[in-house]
């Protein structure tokens, strides 16, 4: 302990900007974009994760990896070689990761669609319609996983916040910011690895058909490729990139030349049949027992290289994750994402709005009621891709009657953007729920439609703009919501000025709203430092402040000040020192617990939170959080734990607990959230999973 405090000391000292030769570069190219060529191959590689047929050494590889992390623009430590060939119906990568010490190649999880930051990996990115602004993810790892993932929007963030040492007094507290990144995309493909002699290798081997792109000859696609040398925990790329961004920043990626692309057609037809007994313990009959039939089937299809067609007939969410329990001690609702898979390829599509406050269309607000109960959906259809220029959009959905829990509604979206260069575009979207059998003209239907415009300037500044409205019966004036920021982000500066407005009768009953009528100004900045030393990787103070005004009378109605020392380690770890400071306008009394309600006035409160990660590839990892301070007018204390345990690469043990205590004049109270998770990966593709 005496050791690091020592080292942060030090390099609180000691902060001082990167070397002159790391800042001469710019955020997405250090000279040059570079470029690879692919080769048609007469036949397909043996796939078995050995890079040693005869086609591959008549490859030229993707070579001369730059660092990003630890020492930014210096080539990799070890050696990576990719080579990419083509016939015509797959596309192929032949990986060789080499590195002098392969007994120490750190392999953390096994399990499909697991993360690569805390394990060995590469990841190659596609941009396969050139745009510079969507783009293909797919990773694996020495054991062969399969890690893939779509982007949308450039891979950008759609505001800056950053809230990393917890606060306003909600365990599980919500990322108010999220990027353009679908990890929950799944395409059909292969791949196999093995650790060698040489270091470990891979071969990738994606269907044409699992891809979206235009057909012709010698089309240019982008490409990135990164790779995590863990026990480093280095991060090199191919074409490289400031620290300032991922892999998933599409126009620094660097361009695949070659491709000779024929138009492969996608058909899957996924059917399924349930059936059990259910009984319910809570009603009047007890001790009966129901029958649980059901069938229906998923149907996807390509329509072009670029669009895609997706129906439905009875979905079937049955293999859906659970909603992870959250305590709530705010007075606004908890965001629970959207997990069905249904929804999920394209979803950046029909993207409008801020995420998690303001969203125009929320797909959860389709077959699943307030309570978190599922409405059967009939039937559906999803048109999603590309028509010429334009990214287009288009659902519609019907769910059942459910008499006396919910009324039949169809759900129609339609969405179109023109992407245009430097990461920006222009777009409008349309909502529409229309009732089948509601009687009250109240809630017949609901209407929203918007406009909004992106644009990058320079290589490091974004504006983002919307504005959008929506149509109720019953609801006339104050009816619009708009948002303007603007964001510059480089490797050493993070600054984000933004206005929000929502009205008073802003009613998106088919998207998510945090809460109405206010007006929000936010301003946040990140400064970041490189010590150059053994322990600490970077040194990142920020802050943060929002305050919101009522609409109308422009009264504070809400403020939140953000303020944080955070640090990095070289392992991976991280270290929070954060001061929140909040003000609250009760209008009403807000029950915050059961029969605890806090009475009507203004309250200003604030906290200390501390917070500590480990490193997340050890055998042993976890995290702790303290909170304490005032809320309300009382007093709160948090504790936040979480860890795992790790044997070998298939088995892990994680659990988290969460506990608050809250001292108020009108009560006291304090809960306790307990999570645990067991995963079993039996191969990459396969796994046995509790929670």
């Amino acid at each position: 302990m005496r050791r690091l405090i020592a080292s942060i000391l030090l390099a609180v000292c000691t902060l001082k900007p990167a070397p002159a030769q790391q800042r001469s570069g710019t955020p997405q190219q250090l000279g040059p974009r570079k470029r690879i060529r692919a080769y048609r191959v007469a036949q397909p590689p043996t796939l078995d994760g050995k890079v040693i047929e005869g086609m591959w050494d008549a490859i030229p590889p993707a070579s001369d990896f730059i660092q990003q992390e630890p020492d930014e623009g210096a080539p990799a430590t070890e050696r990576t070689e990719v080579r990419i060939g083509f016939d015509d119906n797959n596309l192929y990568f032949g990986i060789i990761c080499f590195d002098s010490q392969p007994d120490h190649i750190v392999v953390a999880q096994n399990r499909r669609d697991g993360s690569l930051t805390d394990t060995d990996s590469i990841q190659i990115l596609l941009d396969t319609f050139h745009d510079r602004q969507n783009a293909f993810v797919f990773g694996t790892s020495p054991t062969g996983i399969e890690y893939d993932a779509q982007v949308s929007k450039a891979g950008q963030t759609d505001q800056g916040v950053f809230r990393s040492g917890g606060g306003n007094g909600q365990t599980g507290a919500q990322s108010a910011g999220a990027t353009s990144v679908n990890l929950n995309w799944d395409a059909v493909w292969q791949t196999a690895a093995q650790i060698t002699t040489r270091g470990w290798e891979a071969e990738i081997v994606i269907p044409f058909h699992s891809l979206r792109y235009l057909p012709g000859k010698d089309r240019l696609w982008g490409m990135q490729i990164m790779r995590n040398l863990r026990r480093h925990n280095e991060q090199s790329f191919w074409s490289p990139v400031s620290r300032a961004f991922g892999v998933t920043q599409v126009d620094a990626a660097g361009e695949l030349e070659g491709l000779d692309l024929r138009f492969q057609r996608d058909l899957r037809l996924l059917p399924y049949v349930l059936g059990g007994v259910k009984q319910d313990f809570t009603g009047a009959q007890k001790d009966e027992t129901q029958a649980v039939h059901r069938a229906g089937i998923d149907v996807k299809y390509s329509l072009t290289p670029s669009l895609t067609l997706d129906a439905t007939v009875n979905t079937d969410f049955a293999q859906v994750e659970v909603d992870e329990q959250q305590v709530n001690l705010t007075r606004f609702d908890i965001f629970f994402p959207e997990k069905r898979a249904f929804f999920l390829e394209n979803s950046g599509i029909f993207d409008f709005g801020t995420a998690r406050e303001t969203e125009i269309f929320f797909s959860r607000r389709i077959g699943i009621d307030d309570s978190g109960a599922e409405i059967p959906i009939d039937a559906g259809v999803r048109l999603s891709g590309y028509l010429g220029r334009y990214e287009v959009g288009f659902l519609n959905m019907k769910t059942r009657n459910l008499v006396g829990v919910a009324p039949g509604n169809d759900f129609m979206v339609a969405r179109v953007k023109r992407n245009l260069g430097n990461r920006s575009s222009v777009g409008l979207i349309g909502v529409n729920r229309q009732s089948l059998t509601h009687t009250g003209a109240d809630r017949a239907w609901n209407r929203a439609f918007g406009a909004d415009g992106n644009w990058g300037i320079g290589r490091y500044a974004n504006w983002n703009n919307y504005l959008a409205m929506t149509d109720s019966p019953g609801l006339s004036g104050s009816n619009h919501t708009l948002l303007s920021s603007f964001r510059y982000d480089d490797r050493n500066h993070q600054l984000t000025l933004a206005y929000r407005e929502v009205g008073r009768n802003f009613n998106p009953e088919v998207g998510y709203l945090q809460r109405a009528n206010y007006r929000r100004p936010t301003v946040a900045y990140r400064r970041i430092f490189h010590p150059q030393g053994q322990r600490i990787r970077s040194i990142y103070p920020h802050f943060q402040v929002n305050r919101w005004y009522t609409l109308g009378s422009n009264d504070l109605e809400s403020a939140f000040g953000h303020y944080d020392y955070s640090m990095s380690f070289q392992d991976g770890g991280v270290l929070s020192i954060a001061h929140n400071r909040s003000f609250e306008r009760l209008d009403k009394p807000f029950e915050v617990y059961r029969n605890i309600k806090i009475r009507t006035g203004r309250y200003s409160f604030s906290e200390l939170a501390t917070s500590y990660t480990s490193n997340q590839s050890a055998h042993v990892f976890g995290s702790v959080g303290v909170v304490a301070g005032t809320f309300y007018n009382g007093t709160l204390k948090a504790l936040n734990l979480s860890g795992g345990v790790r044997k070998g690469q298939n088995l892990s043990w994680t659990g988290t607990y969460a506990r608050n205590i809250i001292d108020l004049p009108v009560g006291d109270f304090t809960t306790d959230l307990f999570g645990f998770r067991f995963n079993w990966s039996f191969t990459p593709k396969s796994y046995l999973q509790t929670f």
